[in-house]
C-alpha cells in the first residue's frame, strides 16, 4: 500500500489554508496615500501674492492668444510664478508630511 498519496490529500488542504494565511499577511496596509506636495501647491496658489502673479500670467496668456501672428511668450511671468510658489511651498511642505 502505497501510503504517499493519502498524507499527501490528507495534509495538502492545511498546507493550502497556511500558505493562504500567509499571503494575507503579506499585503501591505491599503491606506490611501495623499500627495502633500500637491495639497500645499493648491494652498500656495490661493496666497495673495502668488494669486497676483498668476493672475498676471493669466493676463499675458491672453494677450498672447489673441494675436496670431507673434513671438512674445510668458516665459519670463511663468518662471517668476512657479518659484514665488515653490518657495512658498518648501517653507511649508515639512509640516504636511507625515
Amino acid at each position: 500500500m502505497d501510503v504517499f498519496p493519502i498524507i499527501i490529500r490528507k495534509w495538502f488542504p492545511i498546507l493550502q489554508i497556511l500558505a493562504d494565511d500567509i499571503k494575507e499577511k503579506e499585503k501591505p496596509s491599503q491606506k490611501k496615500l495623499r500627495d502633500a506636495v500637491k495639497e500645499v501647491r493648491e494652498e500656495c496658489s490661493s496666497e495673495k501674492d502668488i494669486f497676483k502673479l498668476y493672475d498676471i500670467l493669466m493676463k499675458c496668456n491672453d494677450g498672447v492668444d489673441s494675436k496670431t501672428e507673434t513671438q512674445e511668450t510668458c516665459e519670463e511671468q511663468l518662471f517668476t510664478f512657479l518659484q514665488e510658489r515653490d518657495d512658498y511651498l518648501y517653507k511649508s511642505l515639512f509640516d504636511h508630511l507625515q
